[in-house]
């Protein structure tokens, strides 16, 4: 095990489920590897919140004793957003008010990972109803950038990219409706995909999402590299890639975008990822994307529409009454704050956004459905997108809500939010060689396409990370 442990947080999946197989070590010696790390971790990241050492190491064991090498995942640790079930276990979603929610058994996604021979190791933090780009929630605190711990890791799956990112987890799970798996995967250092809304049984995760952003909402894998992306994919999916496809197609660069980029590198590493692929023969199929501006706008109204009643509910109990936001506000600058200010601030824009009628939320559903056949078709099957994840480097703490949170149209979110509303399969990964020279931060690219044409985006993003690292 010695000459193995040294680089064991240098390899990603593909790479340690070979030495599993050919047993350089034993999967109770990776999981307990990882849990040390975990350890070494917790104070200074706070991306778990809970570890199943005993339960985790006993089954390693058993694997190791009498387990199917074969399975696609065998002998592999991983981590689990909070707000996926698993049996016996609660959901809080990070709340001290809501009533935690109980499962009796795995959610689905977490079912198909046990099934190919994932070990889950520890849950993950979020922020309080996973709703934010900031991992802090009264109930078990703030996580930490594992690249500086000074900075947000992200959200909503922040706490899943801080442990793959510090080498915590080789691999976890998530869920995305505005950036919430490829946001941390971004800020982190890592890689994240977000598929399209129907590839991965939902069931078991919280929220349960039945309104106008149900096609918004991805769950997807975060990891070490695109290929660990790939291979877990193929075991969460209800269609898994086929077949590997070439390289080439047609790279669709948007026209009349609204993007913006702080740090130089970010625009190093796109111009760096455009020429990659189309130097590999990709053809250059330029797009009109003006209508990004109006769709954003939208985001916020559909949002408000499908939650806020739900989050009104759920923070309202006969021990404290109906939750009232004007009432939170007072208790937050009186230092008695009960929910997280990040909630707290959709929750007080949402007079001014939330829709009045159902029929204006009609209008704009409408919107974004035409929005959605139009590019999904414009993609095709050969047609990727490349842009940047993010328009900025992991902020510091507190900064993160009070830019995404921002009114108006935000070309730092863009491109990042146009996956979801136009339930495009997504991919973020990053770009080490750009990393800023200030902070020694890597920028993150993303590539995009039409959903079932996944198996051309992993051959894109496969080149890319060679390209960009």
């Amino acid at each position: 095990m010695d000459k193995a442990a040294w680089n064991m947080w240098n390899q990603d999946a593909v790479s340690l489920l070979a030495a599993l197989r050919q047993a350089v070590m034993s999967s109770e010696q990776l999981v307990q590897g990882h849990l040390e790390r975990i350890a070494q971790s917790q104070a200074r990241l706070n991306a778990a919140t809970q570890v199943f050492s005993e339960q985790a190491l006993s089954q390693a064991r058993q694997l190791d004793l009498s387990g199917d090498k074969s399975l696609p995942l065998f002998g592999l640790p991983c981590s689990v957003k909070e707000t996926f079930g698993l049996a016996g276990e609660q959901v809080t979603a990070g709340s001290v008010r809501m009533q935690p929610e109980l499962h009796e058994q795995d959610a689905e996604i977490v079912r198909r990972l046990k099934a190919a021979g994932a070990i889950v190791i520890a849950r993950s933090n979020v922020p309080e109803f996973a709703m934010t780009a900031e991992s802090s929630n009264p109930r078990y605190g703030r996580t930490n950038n594992p690249l500086d711990p000074a900075r947000v890791a992200g959200g909503s799956s922040g706490g899943e990219g801080a442990l793959v990112g510090s080498g915590g987890s080789v691999f976890g799970v998530g869920s995305d409706i505005l950036g919430s798996i490829r946001i941390p995967a971004a800020f982190c250092g890592v890689v994240g995909f977000k598929p399209h809304s129907g590839a991965v049984d939902k069931r078991g995760t919280w929220p349960t999402v039945r309104g106008n952003t149900k096609s918004w909402l991805g769950l997807g894998p975060l990891t070490r590299s695109v290929r660990d992306a790939e291979l877990v994919y193929n075991v969460i999916a209800d269609q898994p890639i086929a077949a590997p496809a070439e390289l080439g197609g047609r790279l669709v660069i948007p026209r009349g975008f609204p993007l913006k980029m702080r740090e130089p590198c970010i625009a190093a590493a796109l111009d760096c990822a455009t020429k990659t692929l189309l130097n590999e023969g990709y053809a250059e199929d330029g797009r009109d994307f003006g209508d990004v501006c109006h769709l954003f706008l939208q985001i916020p109204k559909l949002i408000l529409d499908d939650f806020y009643g739900d989050w009104i509910r759920l923070l309202s109990s006969p021990e404290h009454g109906r939750f009232s936001p004007l009432k939170e506000l007072w208790a937050q600058l009186i230092g008695k704050p009960t929910i997280d200010d990040g909630l707290l601030k959709w929750m007080l824009i949402a007079p001014l956004l939330k829709p009045r009628s159902e029929a204006k939320v009609q209008t704009i559903a409408a919107t974004f459905a035409r929005a959605r056949i139009h590019y999904q078709s414009l993609l095709g099957t050969d047609g990727v997108m490349v842009l940047p994840t993010l328009g900025l480097l992991p902020p510091q703490h507190g900064k993160m809500n009070r830019l995404s949170l921002k009114p108006g149209v935000n070309g730092l979110f863009t491109a990042h939010t146009m996956g979801n509303y136009l339930d495009l399969s997504a991919i973020a990964v990053p770009a080490r060689k750009f990393s800023d020279p200030a902070t020694g931060l890597p920028p993150s690219i993303s590539v995009l396409c039409a959903p079932g044409a996944e198996a051309k985006l992993f051959a894109a993003a496969k080149r890319l990370e060679a390209a960009l690292n």
